[in-house]
């Protein structure tokens, strides 16, 4: 059995990694936290349930920047003796920490909204509420370009989960700017409807969140088997491979595999052979962080 342990190289990069998704977890959520107070402060003063409403859709992105600078801290640490495959999935376990922020600000939006159904007062629109909404529109769409872009780069599920959670903003803050026109036409109970909406959008991305977690979570498979034998096969001297195996999130990828070799193959050219088929998976597929190959004769007749 060969194991190919993390190299100091791919250590090296994920520490580097790490510390430039904490820089932009740290401009998002400067970005967010000015958005929210802006929404809440104005959204109170005139009694917008739709305009409060998003103001705490944007203060649970900017939960779930803190919850997401901390895991990314626990998620930094190298491997050690009880955590042999690394701190990694500390990162997807802050994204869950995301979707549980979502849930609770679905809750807290839709009692919000329900409570402004039977309320005496109607919600005092100005056209500060439409430049309030407007500016903050414009900064949340900076935001998304921003995060979205630099998850791609730096290969991180929590700044694409994060992005999600923030262009789920983007849609609400649309949705609140068409209730506020409707205030202002005469249908004041558009409001909390909008509110609804909100809590509506809110939903769908903790769902979405939800589901791309829980595939890394429950170890779903990360690379295709049949490309992975592929490589393997290139090898001269291997006759086959089965129980093809990964784990881990895109860009941390954990493998193991079973080699065949021919039974009168001598052990030490068998392990040597094995660690041309690692060189070569890792050539192929950088993303791989560890890889066990186990050595074994082809199945008999």
């Amino acid at each position: 059995m060969v194991a190919a342990r993390a190299r100091p190289s791919v250590l090296k990069n994920e520490q580097v990694r790490y510390a430039a998704v904490a820089r932009v977890l740290r401009r998002v959520l400067a970005l967010n936290l000015a958005v929210a107070i802006a929404k809440l402060v104005f959204g109170y003063a005139t009694g917008a349930v739709s305009i409060v409403s998003d103001g705490f859709h944007s203060l649970s992105d900017s939960a779930s920047n803190i919850v997401g600078l901390v895991g990314m801290r626990a998620a930094r640490m190298p491997p050690d003796a009880n955590h042999p495959y690394g701190h990694r999935k500390y990162e997807t376990l802050a994204a869950v920490g995301i979707f549980i922020f979502l849930l609770l600000t679905v809750l807290e939006v839709g009692r919000a909204a329900i409570r402004s159904f039977t309320a005496a007062r109607e919600p005092d629109v100005t056209m500060m509420s439409f430049t309030v909404m407007l500016v903050t529109l414009v900064v949340n769409l900076f935001v998304v370009r921003h995060e979205s872009g630099e998850g791609r780069r730096l290969n991180s599920e929590l700044l694409l989960a994060d992005s999600v959670h923030t262009r789920s903003d983007v849609l609400t803050s649309m949705a609140v700017i068409v209730s506020l026109i409707a205030v202002r036409l005469g249908y004041p109970l558009l409001d909390p409807v909008a509110g609804l909406v909100v809590a509506g959008f809110i939903a769908r991305t903790g769902f979405e969140i939800a589901r791309d977690t829980s595939r890394i979570l429950a170890d779903q498979v990360v690379m295709s088997e049949d490309e992975v034998r592929e490589v393997v096969m290139s090898v001269t001297g291997v006759v086959g491979c089965h129980h093809i195996r990964t784990r881990g999130s895109a860009d941390h990828v954990f493998l193991d595999l079973h080699v065949w070799f021919p039974g009168e193959t001598p052990l030490t050219d068998a392990h040597e052979l094995s660690h041309i088929v690692k060189d070569r998976l890792m050539q192929r597929y950088p993303q791989i962080a560890d890889a066990v190959i186990h050595l074994e004769p082809p199945p008999g007749p």
